[in-house]
């Protein structure tokens, strides 16, 4: 498993630029009128099947949108709209971009597990059962020192307490569980093959 941890300071490279980019975002207004023509967000695992059958970046991008519109940006943005819609695209793409790049590598993981294939994973994959899997891939002490760093991350942008939190809830609520998820998407869909 040491690829897996080499694996796990990639993504903490990638979490420090997502920050970074949420913070910056932050500054402005959600401008959601911007993209009013998106559908509703796709449930955690809507969006993990759908970026994992996805092989392009431009893909995935278009594919994590509508989540990170409808529900990172309103609870990350106070709410109107401000007069240069310019910076807020532009910081909008980088945080997708942040975003998806730091979700791909839920892929690599995936792979990474397949090739090592720990004991933990046989019964569940054997099972096809996404439940179970999901459960054995979970570790919650490298999700809360995910957690912990992105907070750090965060407060090193000059982040304040209250924006730091939202940060932790997108993680919490969203980038995390979506990551897992195409995990098991990946994993299950790698087994089978």
């Amino acid at each position: 498993m040491n690829r897996l941890a080499q694996l796990r300071n990639i993504i903490a490279s990638l979490d420090e630029t997502l920050v970074k980019s949420f913070c910056r975002r932050a500054a402005f207004r959600c401008n959601r009128g911007l993209y009013n023509e998106l559908r509703a967000a796709l449930s955690a695992a809507e969006t993990a099947n759908l970026f994992g059958s996805t092989s392009t970046i431009a893909g995935r991008v278009q594919i994590v949108r509508p989540l990170y519109v409808t529900v990172m940006l309103p609870a990350l943005c106070a709410p109107g709209d401000d007069e240069d819609c310019r910076k807020c695209i532009t910081a909008d793409a980088n945080c997708m971009n942040a975003l998806v790049q730091r979700l791909n590598l839920s892929v690599h993981v995936a792979s990474l597990k397949i090739e090592e294939m720990p004991e933990a994973l046989r019964a569940p994959l054997a099972r096809h059962d996404p439940v179970l899997l999901e459960s054995a891939i979970t570790n919650h002490t490298v999700e809360n020192e995910v957690i912990a760093r992105i907070l750090e991350m965060s407060r090193e942008s000059h982040a304040t307490s209250e924006l730091s939190g939202k940060i932790k809830d997108i993680y919490e609520q969203w980038v995390i569980p979506v990551s897992r998820k195409i995990q098991v998407h990946d994993l299950l869909a790698k087994y089978r093959a």
